[in-house]
Formats: C-alpha cells, sequence, structure tokens
C-alpha cells in the first residue's frame, strides 16, 4: 500500500450559521512542501492514501523498458509456434513462458536475399527497430535476433489488440492529431528505402499513434524515395538530419550492409533537397511542422 503526505494550505474560514466555522482548503502541496507548511500556523498536515499511477495509454509499453523487453524475446520460452496465416513473409507466432511483460512474439526467418523481385532480410526488421531508437521514435516494436529450432531470424515484440489501417478499411485515419504519425512514417520510409508500407502494416494505437511493423523489404540500396516529400515533422527532422554516417555504421551495421547505408544518405539528401524546395515556394512553416 501507497501512502503520501500532503501539506494543505487553508487559506479562508467561512463561518456557517447555527454551525461550527468550516474550514476551505483550495490548495495542495505535494510531500516535498510538507515541511515547509508545517511551520505555518495555517497549514494541516494529513496523510492520505495515494492512488496507484495511472497506467500509460500507449500502445508503445516497450518506451522506457527496452531492456526488460529485448532480454524477453531473447530469453523467453517458446510454448508454441503456429503460422499467423497473413502476410507475404510467412510470419509466424511464438507463445512465450512466462507470459510477462508480452506473451508472444512474431517470428521470421528471412535469410537476406531477393525473393519474388524484393530484398528481403530478417536483418532490416532489426535495423528498423534500431533506428527508431536512434531516432526516438517509439513507432518501430523491439526486435531482435534469435535462433529457435536451429533457425536464425527476428524475434519481434507481438502488440496485442490493435487492429491494422486494412482491418479499418484501408484508409489512414483522417483529421489533425494523425498528422504528426503520418509525416513521421513517411519520412522514416523514405529514409530507409521502405517500397512496401501498406494497409497491412500499419497498427492503429490511440488518437496520434501508429505502430510500423514489417520492414524485412527495407534498408535497400535503391537510391529513389519510395514517398513524395509534401511535408515534415519538425522534431524527426532535426534528428534525422543531425545523425552521421558514423552514427548509422555504428548502429545498422550488424544488420545492413555499407552500400544500403550510403543509400540512407543520399536518400536523406534528397529529401533534404525536396524540402529546401518547398520551403522556398510556401515558407517554412508549412512544410516543417511543428506540431
Amino acid at each position: 500500500m501507497r501512502w503520501a503526505v500532503l501539506s494543505l494550505t487553508v487559506v479562508g474560514v467561512i463561518p456557517l450559521p447555527g454551525l461550527v466555522a468550516r474550514t476551505v482548503v483550495v490548495a495542495a502541496l505535494g510531500a516535498s512542501g510538507a515541511a515547509q507548511a508545517a511551520q505555518r500556523s495555517d497549514a494541516t498536515t494529513i496523510i492520505v492514501q495515494a492512488p496507484p499511477p495511472a497506467a500509460s495509454t500507449s500502445a508503445a509499453s516497450w518506451v522506457g523498458r527496452t531492456g526488460e523487453m529485448e532480454a524477453h524475446l531473447k530469453n523467453g520460452e517458446i510454448v508454441s509456434i503456429q503460422d499467423i496465416g497473413t502476410g507475404v513473409t510467412h510470419p509466424r507466432r511464438a507463445h512465450l513462458k512466462p507470459t510477462f511483460p508480452f506473451e508472444s512474439l512474431v517470428w521470421k526467418v528471412l535469410p537476406p536475399g531477393r525473393k519474388s523481385g524484393y530484398w528481403e532480410s530478417y536483418k532490416s526488421e532489426i535495423a528498423a527497430y534500431e533506428l527508431d531508437k536512434l531516432l526516438g521514435m517509439n513507432m518501430v516494436p523491439p526486435s531482435i535476433e534469435r535462433t529457435i529450432n536451429g533457425e536464425t531470424g527476428a524475434a519481434i515484440m507481438w502488440i496485442p489488440a490493435l487492429r491494422s489501417v486494412k482491418q479499418t478499411g484501408g484508409n489512414l485515419p483522417q483529421g489533425v492529431v494523425w498528422g504528426p504519425a503520418i509525416r513521421k512514417m513517411l519520412t522514416f520510409d523514405n529514409f530507409i528505402g521502405n517500397p512496401d508500407r501498406n494497409a497491412g502494416n500499419i497498427l492503429i494505437g490511440p488518437p496520434g499513434e501508429f505502430i510500423l511493423i514489417d520492414h524485412s523489404r527495407a534498408f535497400i540500396k535503391d537510391k529513389d524515395l519510395p514517398n513524395k516529400v509534401e511535408r515534415v515533422d519538425a522534431v524527426l527532422w532535426e534528428k534525422l538530419q543531425a545523425v552521421t554516417r558514423e552514427d548509422l555504421v555504428r548502429v545498422l551495421g550488424p544488420w545492413t550492409e555499407t552500400d544500403a547505408i550510403d543509400a540512407m544518405l543520399e536518400r536523406r539528401q534528397r529529401m533534404a533537397a525536396a524540402v529546401d524546395k518547398l520551403v522556398a515556394k510556401k515558407g517554412r512553416a508549412l512544410v516543417v511542422i511543428n506540431q
């Protein structure tokens, strides 16, 4: 049971006819202010039971707990594995023991190579997560390399209870609240050269929040931008521009080739040229969005 000390400052007394005067408390100080308030004649210190911390409403439940989540992906006991039944890369779902901090993972065994006209690699899933961490996006679930039953692939945190854009009709949600998530997604996909963003791999969280999955076809050597640049998120754009080649080699080196990193830098340069051109035409406030 948690308890908290609150210092309540009495700022007025209202006499009520026929009754003993009642004090009216209109301000409460935190526990840190209790000592000072206790020295004052007009302050009363009481102890009340504090409510438990509010649960996070974010679908990105791994934020602030990445070490814990990665360890569970790496060491959780595999109870069973089954085909998910969706997705061209044939992912599987592995159930874990213990079931905390999450109950299952997505299991992708995709040795690097070209299949059906696309570059495919389980390592790209891990690269997307590591880059997401570097940029502070909190949109790509934790992913690590693991060997299960002699197969090496990407073990990705399963995000429960979310529906994809495809499951909700195929159209991105509309409204100002969704603008930042859409801009971040498009910029991220341009940077990593992701040609396969579709309605099935955008999960819808609380208002304004996307969870992005399925990046096995990203981090290609093609320098073309998958998406037209129209607007960018100011915070993400600043972070992306600050990333150095050394940063990318350090973070992505185990998961992608040097040529793919060079292609990322070229795509960033092309994005910057497009942003500069739009800013010159429309003004920065309409292109680099701060909300």
